[in-house]
């Protein structure tokens, strides 16, 4: 295929089925849509490891039922990784424990998708993942949906803005740095600059989609570009956003007004904290 096309594929899978896959720009497998043109290089930890960090303050429980019983251990492991290596890192960058919104976090798998185009969903404690992403990966464990779960819990902005950001810095904590996890600053400079191509000539819904697209790629691209412990402060800050200026028409029609004002600190603080002003005016940013 054109690589151009398989670009504007790609923008499609990540508009459409974000969802699916354990990283923020998922693939129907494991492998990436277009191959990774740089070495892929996380930046150093500067946290404590998994090990040290406090175990997990609430249950998580898994049904297997829908599957064959020879995948029981698969399920296992799945739900012990999820509980003991995903959950620590993820509330120590996001600072929410998640007992204080759940009794437990319950995994529920099933053989075919969820729902249509998604092959998992999180709906507060309640996860639903199709075991083709979930048990059946080389890794066996879940980041994407506990992030949407934790993102309800806290009020912090969704959208998928800055999963790859929270997301890689959990995948570098468990060193996983393979396509399919840990998204590369190339691939994510490359979607973009397509994106802000594409954003000249679009309008309405279709013009909403990429914006939202564009500003998730730059959180991810700024991964790399700021200190690691930029992620904590910037998710933490979009729980309760202070913004200074109210969000402009552009951010309220493309976020909606609770968000938008969420997207508005955002970009506030990455400009005020972080010298790193994000300039779209298609987009309001």
């Amino acid at each position: 295929m054109h690589h151009r096309a398989v670009l504007s594929s790609f923008v499609l899978v990540i508009l459409m089925i974000a969802c699916n896959m354990p990283g923020s720009m998922p693939a129907a497998d494991a492998t990436p849509m277009f191959a990774t043109e740089a070495p892929v290089t996380a930046p150093s930890p500067t946290v404590a490891p998994t090990a040290t960090l406090l175990p997990s303050d609430l249950a998580f429980t898994i049904d297997c039922s829908a599957l064959e019983a020879a995948r029981a251990a698969d399920c296992e492991t799945f739900i012990s990784a999820t509980r003991d290596k995903v959950y620590p890192i993820l509330r120590e960058v996001t600072g929410v424990s998640l007992s204080t919104c759940y009794e437990e976090i319950h995994y529920t798998i099933t053989v075919d998708d969820p729902a249509a185009g998604a092959g998992g969903f999180a709906d507060g404690a309640n996860i639903t993942f199709a075991q083709t992403y979930s048990v059946d990966l080389p890794e066996k464990y879940d980041v994407h949906e506990l992030l949407h779960s934790t993102s309800q819990c806290s009020g912090a902005l969704d959208q998928h803005v800055l999963h790859g950001m929270v997301m890689n810095y959990v995948y570098a904590r468990l060193g996983v740095l393979a396509p399919g996890y840990f998204v590369d600053r190339v691939d994510a400079v490359e979607l973009n600059d397509f994106l802000l191509e594409a954003v000249k000539t679009s309008s309405g819904s279709i013009l909403a989609d990429q914006c939202r697209g564009i500003l998730g790629n730059q959180m991810t691209i700024a991964y790399f570009d700021l200190d690691e412990g930029a992620v904590a402060t910037l998710y933490r800050l979009t729980t309760n956003p202070q913004p200074a200026t109210v969000p402009n028409g552009t951010l309220v029609a493309t976020w909606g007004s609770e968000d938008a004002a969420k997207v508005q600190a955002l970009l506030e603080a990455l400009e005020r904290d972080f010298n790193y002003p994000f300039d779209v005016a298609a987009c309001g940013y």
